[in-house]
């Protein structure tokens, strides 16, 4: 805006926090104490069309300078203004830029493939949205980029974003945020759903925080690293029963209160593979739940370097074809009284892998835990489902068998 000036303020997670627990005295409450939190002291800022900042890359277009006009302070309706700007910023190849500030809308534009919508700062920078539809589809884009932005969700329902046949788009310190404490008033809000086949897409330093459901997917395979899940209903949902659901986690937190998270990531029936590294559950009633008994479950589970805590369920294996489980240390939740750090359905789970697993409460994991498929290596004891193989000097392998007396007898099985 050439002829005038806009005030830039700022806001921090602490003032989000408070705006999120103020949940249930309504949205015009949460807004108002949200703003009281930004600090006196403001920075005066010229935002002018054709002027380029150069903290930022050249050519952005910014959604708060002339003509766009969006106002960024909570209270005035942006949508027509943030349309615009992104008319602009795709039919010039331009980033889209959210300076500091909270943007009311009722919708958003689907972005175009290619597309980068940045911010300045995923706490500074937020989408208010009040409504209880979709705020943002995407629809077979690839390569789109957000980054540096929060969007938040206070209707009583709805969807922040959803990606449908969409490939390689990526969220980069992004925050997800919804109204859900510990009522049912806001399970039915998601964060980020999954769907069509999309496939590629990264979640980078993000946060996903108060939603019925964190992130829900049918689709495979996509990327979540170095971020948060904190006090969701569900975290992760995988889902659609379709033989595809799949992900693959790493330096990730889950965490909460179990009056507040029931599941921390839960496969609801037939999927594909998840991987799980470096990851840290705590504060669910239970962490992970993998497959449906009568349903299904992935084609492939794995657990590599993690720690567990919940209060009724750590792990719930009820259904996988061979889980791959190693150095995974489990431990009661605080709050919880004796959970079940493991628990694993003979009869649709029965074969797998543990290796190096710590039981907190005892000296090791009873052979009782584990099906008699199961591969076991633990603390003092190895267990091989069909008996260990050793090597003879000619390079024959043999196959060890114990009978119900306890006599050894060797199978030839020959150069292997």
């Amino acid at each position: 805006m050439s002829a005038g000036r806009r005030r830039d303020k700022r806001i921090g997670r602490r003032a989000f926090v408070t705006g999120t627990a103020a949940a249930a005295v309504g949205t015009a409450t949460v807004v108002t104490e949200m703003l009281s939190h930004w600090p006196a002291d403001e920075t005066e800022v010229e935002l002018v069309s054709s002027a380029s900042d150069n903290a930022l890359p050249l050519d952005y277009v910014n959604v708060r300078a002339s003509p766009f006009h969006a106002v960024g302070d909570g209270q005035a309706d942006d949508t027509a203004a943030i349309a615009n700007a992104y008319a602009s910023a795709e039919s010039n190849r331009r980033p889209l830029y959210f300076p500091a500030g909270v943007y009311k809308v009722t919708s958003l534009p689907s972005i175009a493939s290619y597309m980068t919508v940045l911010g300045g700062g995923e706490d500074l920078s937020t989408i208010l949205y009040q409504g209880t539809g979709t705020l943002l589809t995407l629809s077979n884009a690839q390569r789109v980029a957000f980054k540096k932005i929060g969007f938040w969700l206070t209707g009583a329902s709805g969807t922040i974003v959803s990606l449908d046949q969409c490939f390689r788009c990526s969220f980069d310190s992004v925050v997800f945020r919804g109204q859900h404490v510990d009522t049912s008033a806001y399970l039915n809000q998601t964060g980020v759903i999954l769907t069509g086949n999309t496939g590629g897409t990264t979640f980078i330093n993000c946060d996903f925080t108060n939603l019925g459901i964190g992130l829900q997917t049918s689709c495979i395979q996509n990327y979540i690293t170095n971020s948060k899940f904190n006090s969701n209903n569900v975290s992760i949902l995988g889902t659609s029963n379709n033989f595809n659901a799949g992900l693959a986690i790493q330096n990730t937190d889950f965490v909460s209160t179990a009056r507040v998270t029931d599941k921390h990531i839960y496969i609801d029936g037939k999927a594909n593979n998840w991987w799980l590294t470096n990851v840290w559950f705590e504060g669910a009633r239970s962490a992970i739940v993998v497959g449906e008994a009568s349903v299904g479950g992935p084609s492939q589970f794995g657990m590599v370097n993690c720690q567990v805590a919940a209060t009724k369920f750590g792990l719930d294996l009820q259904y996988c074809r061979q889980p791959y489980l190693a150095n995974v240390i489990f431990y009661p939740d605080s709050g919880g009284s004796s959970p079940t750090f493991l628990r694993i359905n003979p009869q649709t789970v029965p074969q797998g892998s543990a290796i190096n697993l710590i039981n907190t409460a005892e000296y090791d994991f009873p052979l009782s835990t584990f099906p008699s498929g199961w591969n076991v290596i633990g603390r003092a004891i190895t267990v091989n489902a069909n008996g260990p193989i050793v090597l003879s000097p000619n390079g024959h392998a043999w196959q060890l068998k114990v009978s119900n007396t306890g006599a050894l007898t060797a199978a030839d099985l020959g150069v292997i």
